[in-house]
């Protein structure tokens, strides 16, 4: 299981340089490139939900923190996107997809302060402790 995790790694990575070579060298469009980038996104999204799934069934106590976390997670999600709103170009034309981007701007704003917030937290309570 070991072995075919590390080739896959592996694998993967030598993919990503070969396409990543091929776009700079004017070899593949940069079109291609997102279109690769996706596809792996949406295998990355769907091997992630089965594990979960897989995990919960094995451990429901973890399966339940999972299920709290993606739930928190849309949730801010969710205000990012309300929050933001529609942008348009020079022509006034709706820029399709720009609320969307906002959202997902706000929601790192969100999990990175969050994130600081808590390795602060920890180190101070840390500190506290010796």
């Amino acid at each position: 299981m070991k072995l075919g995790l590390l080739i896959g790694k592996w694998s993967l990575i030598l993919i990503i340089w070969i396409l990543i070579l091929l776009t700079l060298k004017g070899g593949l469009d940069e079109m291609t490139l997102i279109q690769f980038s996706l596809g792996l996104l949406y295998t990355i999204t769907i091997v992630t939900v089965a594990f979960s799934i897989f995990n919960f069934a094995e451990n429901p106590k973890a399966g339940i923190k999972f299920i709290i976390s993606a739930v928190i997670l849309g949730l801010i999600f969710l205000i990012g996107y309300n929050l933001s709103t529609d942008s348009f170009d020079q022509e006034g034309e709706l820029i399709s997809g720009s609320k969307l981007s906002e959202g997902g701007i706000y929601v790192l704003y969100v999990v990175t302060a969050i994130a600081v917030i808590l390795i602060a937290a920890t180190e101070v309570k840390r500190a506290l402790k010796l």
